[in-house]
């Protein structure tokens, strides 16, 4: 049993070293460069993980569920009303990703294309929570009747897969946390009812 828990502590400790040099260096880091910044071989890291993409699909996913779990826990929060949850939910970014470079998302179109469309399915699916509060703020009367649910997905969608698949960070001098807090704040006051 210790074994199995030691096992997993050391897949979440490589998967959180990778996380801060993929932030670093971007998708040029190495395998050496994850093993130096938590103090273990290699030869540790490929016994966990054959490749660098296996590793880069593991963090993607780690990274996600996270994201879900941050979810839940607003959607938990009584004290929140269903307009804070909505803006909560859909800008949803654990405190410790909030400094990961996102921009660096971008060269996996050409180096990781099959972590890229991984990463396209992560961001269309797991809409159920932001459907139930949008449905239940049209049914308060805070969120506009005509505010189409299918429409207003596809819009954070197609606006966040555009700030990832591309420069645009870099050339706007805004990081992805405040880029998607104003898409949000856009798409969330834009649906309200005035």
């Amino acid at each position: 049993m210790a074994k199995a828990a030691d096992r997993e502590k050391l897949r979440n400790d490589i998967i959180l070293s990778t996380i801060e040099v993929f932030n670093d260096r971007g998708v040029t880091f190495t395998m050496s460069d994850v093993a130096t910044n938590i103090h273990i071989s290699k030869k540790t890291i490929y016994k966990e993980f054959d490749t660098k993409e296996e590793l880069l699909d593991m963090v993607v996913d780690y990274i996600f569920d996270n994201i879900k779990a941050k979810e839940e826990e607003i959607m938990k929060d009584e004290s929140l009303g269903t307009v804070e949850k909505i803006q909560m939910i859909l800008g949803a970014m654990p405190e410790n990703y909030r400094n990961i470079d996102f921009q660096n998302v971008y060269p996996f179109l050409e180096k990781f294309p099959d972590i890229y469309k991984k990463v396209q399915y992560r961001l269309a699916t797991g809409w159920e929570n932001t459907i139930a509060l949008i449905a239940k703020g049209k049914d308060e009367g805070v969120v506009r009747k005509d505010a189409n649910i299918r429409f207003i997905k596809l819009m954070l969608e197609a606006s966040i897969e555009k700030v990832l698949s591309d420069d645009t960070l870099a050339t706007s001098g805004i990081n992805y946390v405040d880029a998607l807090n104003q898409i949000v704040d856009i798409l969330v006051h834009g649906m309200l009812v005035v």
